[in-house]
């Protein structure tokens, strides 16, 4: 028996001046990430770039926040631009909504309460992510626009885990490199 070719999840994360992305095809092949900016907040060129990521790699799943849930924390802006991305009608596309619950679910709750964490989380896991993952914010200090990659990355990772199915393994989750170590000695 065969096993089934991976999905391809396209995941979206739109900030003040772009999107940032992430290409997963299983929970462990990381293919492309980055940011598309458009140099300021605006919807028309986000959605251009939107488009072109869209055409470019083909997915079968696209992965972006579920702006309607209760925990949602976006500008009226995002939402339309979220509404818009949503609406999207292509062939095979399908369009997966993911709550902030969801994202937390990722991995140990301890370490993925916090954007930050969830970053440390996934670049322990994607190694190659490492050299993006922006320092620690302190409250004065603006969200640095590389987190989006983390987040867009983070959206995939949610419905990855939730498409397995009730029957997830636990295990099968994303565990830190430390906290594996940690508990193998």
């Amino acid at each position: 028996m065969t096993n089934p070719l991976p999905k391809r999840v396209l995941a979206l994360d739109p900030f003040s001046r772009g999107v940032g992305y992430a290409v997963l095809e299983g929970r462990d092949n990381l293919v492309d990430w980055g940011l598309k900016t458009t140099r300021r907040a605006d919807n028309h060129k986000a959605s251009r770039a939107i488009e072109s990521l869209l055409e470019w790699f083909q997915s079968d799943v696209l992965a972006i926040e579920d702006w309607n849930a209760a925990d949602s924390r976006r500008c009226r802006r995002v939402e339309v631009l979220l509404d818009q991305i949503a609406s999207v009608k292509q062939k095979r596309l399908q369009v997966r909504l993911i709550t902030r619950r969801e994202l937390r679910m990722i991995g140990p709750q301890s370490q993925t309460n916090t954007k930050y964490g969830r970053a440390c989380l996934i670049a322990d896991h994607f190694q190659e992510l490492r050299p993006f993952l922006p320092r620690f914010r302190k409250p004065w200090m603006p969200e640095d626009d590389r987190m989006a990659i983390f987040d867009a990355v983070g959206f995939a990772l949610a419905y990855l885990e939730n498409s397995a199915g009730p029957a997830t393994d636990p295990t099968k989750k994303i565990v830190s490199r430390a906290a594996t170590q940690d508990a193998q000695e």
